[in-house]
């Protein structure tokens, strides 16, 4: 497991496909090295505060691996970080990461908190239709981690598992119960009693059941 790449970047106002404007932080660009504080990554920032960011959300990772089959199915070429990812990482597809994961990444440690919740921005920015509506659909979503210790990360740092809490919670699963699976309030209960669970998504899961 390796970072691929490391993206930062403020909000800044892009323009969809349509001709609108908007203001969003996810055209990240690739830097040499960044610091990882608990509030997320120096030089880096959100647009929507109410859907992003905080404590919980202070990395966001996405799975290198994905880029071919974004690329296959759109028929365009993606610049890395096309998903507005903090960290573009190898080996670490959803279904084997889970909620509750330590790494250690040099000399900072980071906790998985939960799967990325899409938005409509990831059509804007690549100025392609229905990303949002595959990524709902498959899963690649990628996922937001804590900072259990501070530090600066560069590409190429190897990623150790430290701990793995809850191997029954891969962040597949945790999408699978979000948007496909509302009903299964045995296994929502289940997400909603694990405790490194980030506590937006745990009252969204708190939401679905009766």
């Amino acid at each position: 497991m390796l970072i691929k790449s490391v993206n930062v970047g403020r909000p800044k106002l892009i323009s969809n496909q349509y001709g609108q404007t908007l203001k969003t932080g996810i055209r990240k660009q690739p830097v040499q090295k960044a610091f990882l504080r608990r509030g997320g990554f120096d030089q880096d920032d959100v647009a929507d505060l109410r859907n992003h960011g905080g404590e919980d959300r202070a990395a966001c990772f996405y799975p290198f691996e994905h880029y071919a089959w974004w690329e296959e199915q759109t028929g365009k070429s993606l610049t890395i970080p096309a998903f507005g990812e903090n960290l573009t990482v190898t080996n670490m597809l959803e279904n084997d990461v889970c909620v509750g994961d330590i790494y250690q990444i040099g000399e900072t440690i980071v906790q998985i908190t939960q799967g990325r919740i899409p938005c409509i921005t990831i059509d804007h920015s690549n100025r392609t239709k229905g990303m949002l509506k595959e990524i709902i659909r498959t899963g690649k979503s990628g996922f937001f981690a804590k900072v259990l210790k501070e530090g600066a990360i560069k590409p190429d740092f190897e990623l150790i598992l430290q701990e793995r809490p809850n191997p029954g919670l891969s962040i597949s699963i945790l999408h699978q119960l979000f948007f496909h699976d509302r009903k299964n309030y045995e296994q929502i209960a289940y997400a909603i009693s694990v405790p490194e669970l980030a506590n937006d998504m745990r009252e969204k899961f708190q939401k679905l059941c009766p």
